[in-house]
């Protein structure tokens, strides 16, 4: 109010009246917010509401409109930005039409016994075995529903043993990518709403605790709530891009971690959960493996041939070479203050040609040399450093003595470097996902501390915690976010109908 309007107001010969005007005029106000509150609620309830347009949330809510539910997708980014779009795109499967072709014979009891014993028993053991009885059907839902195409499949080493359905693409594209293609596709095609841009900060509860829906904001149009008669799903990935979290929940030295996947994947999954007392499991946990920051090329073919040497950028041995390439890119990280190391391989090294090829398509710079001075010369490696470790090396094979070096060595069939050119394949260890989160039933229902569910509250892929601990069968993490997206999906929908 003006100076003159108010010398106005108090000479005013209505003072009383204006003074109970006045004294109105909130509870006015308030009833007229009220009442548009009431209004916004009603225009912009939904039966299901998913948070995150990754694979788990598209395929939750694409089965969940399918089941006749009305339902929107939120997501934070201008477009979907998971894990997702970098992975291969493999699907952990079996009993599939796939498997049959290729006269693949598959049990459920191996199935789940090895998905069990990857994660060294940690596992849910429940979890595990709804993943194991539902993911055949979830895998012909992909192809016959969606239009997925997988590649033949082959026998492979265990634990994936011709398991790995991987997701057809186009050249440039990753399987993980053309899955979401696929799946926006078949979202579009059923008119799904999707608002983008929009970062969930708060879940909604009612009077019991149940959650109601979610708070978003939008840098331009503020905050926004979304309400839900089945229940929220938080399909936002885990926390790996998250240094916080990652420091907090696993150790200073995973923050020092390159990224593999996305820098969308921030922790909302247990910032939104974590305040309703949702039990957080396996915060710890997570998926390694080599990459390149500056340029994301992956060299874990070069890892996985268990031959070479790998060395630090001082030229020495800091681990034991026949681990896999998931602990061979913790150990990295963990050994190596920089969080850089080389293998070092010669010309007999199988997989250099499809490895360097994509070290020269990304203008990545490595080391080849028909020397190791020269090779040193090239990455900057200490000359004298790394011939000592090739010399120890060789002269370990030879005498059969790997087992007596620094660090041990366990090669179980030793190969020598003694055939140029030789190669210097830079790496560093990278995080593809955390595996921690809120705990979930099999019926993807977030649970409490003590065991009991959160009611409208769901969580499936990387934002739900027990599935996975350790390790898992390569493709699994987008099959558990298949599966446990349709569970959601058909959980939400039949709540909505009682609402």
């Amino acid at each position: 109010m003006s100076e003159l309007s108010r010398r106005q107001f108090l000479g005013s010969t209505v003072l009383g009246s204006a003074a109970l005007i006045t004294a109105a005029a909130p509870a006015a106000a308030a009833a007229a917010e009220d009442k548009k509150a009431g209004a916004a609620q009603k225009t912009n309830t939904w039966d299901v509401v998913v948070v995150g347009a990754g694979t788990a949330g598209l395929v939750c809510a694409i089965t969940a409109h399918d089941l006749g539910a009305r339902v929107c997708v939120i997501e934070k980014c201008d477009r979907p930005d998971g894990n997702s779009i970098y992975a291969l795109g493999t699907v952990n499967a079996w009993g599939t039409k796939w498997q049959k072709a290729c006269g693949i014979t598959d049990s459920r009891e191996a199935f789940y016994n090895d998905m069990m014993k990857v994660s060294a028993g940690r596992a849910d053991p429940a979890l595990t075995a709804t993943y194991t009885d539902e993911i055949p059907a979830a895998a012909d839902w992909l192809a016959d529903e969606i239009g997925v195409k997988f590649g033949k499949l082959k026998m492979t080493p265990w634990p994936r043993l011709g398991r790995g359905h991987r997701v057809t693409a186009e050249p440039g594209m990753t399987g993980g990518s053309a899955l979401i293609a696929k799946l926006l596709e078949a979202a579009k095609k059923r008119a799904i709403p999707f608002f983008y841009e929009r970062k969930a900060v708060a879940l909604l509860t009612g009077s019991k605790g149940e959650v109601t829906g979610v708070k978003t904001l939008n840098d331009e149009e503020g905050y926004r709530d979304f309400y839900a008669r089945g229940g929220v799903l938080i399909a936002t990935g885990g926390f790996s891009a998250n240094p916080e979290m990652t420091d907090r929940y696993i150790g200073g030295w995973a923050a020092r971690l390159a990224l593999r996947g996305s820098r969308s994947t921030t922790g909302e999954n247990v910032s939104l959960t974590l305040p309703l007392f949702a039990k957080m499991v396996n915060m710890d946990q997570f998926h390694a493996g080599p990459i390149v920051s500056e340029t994301h090329v992956n060299p874990a073919d070069v890892l996985n041939t268990m031959q070479g040497i790998l060395v630090d950028l001082r030229g020495k041995r800091y681990m034991d070479e026949q681990n896999t390439y998931v602990i061979k890119a913790k150990t990295t990280a963990m050994n190596t203050i920089e969080n850089k190391a080389y293998c070092i391989v010669d010309s007999k090294c199988p997989v250099l040609e499809k490895t360097i090829a994509k070290f020269d398509r990304l203008h990545n710079p490595y080391g080849k040399a028909d020397s190791i001075e020269a090779l040193c010369k090239q990455t900057g490696l200490p000359l004298e450093a790394v011939r000592q470790s090739i010399a120890a090396y060789n002269k370990a094979v030879d005498e059969k003595t790997l087992s007596q070096l620094t660090p041990p060595n366990s090669y179980k069939k030793p190969v020598k470097l003694d055939t140029p050119p030789y190669y210097a394949v830079p790496f560093e260890g990278g995080m593809t996902a955390t595996f921690g989160g809120p705990l979930i039933n099999t019926k993807a229902e977030v649970q409490t501390l003590e065991r009991k569910s959160i009611k409208g509250l769901y969580a499936a892929g990387n934002a739900a915690g027990g599935l996975f601990f350790r390790d898992y069968i390569g493709g699994s993490q987008l099959g558990g976010a298949t599966v446990f997206g349709r569970i959601a999906a058909r959980e939400m929908v039949a709540r909505a109908r009682k609402a």
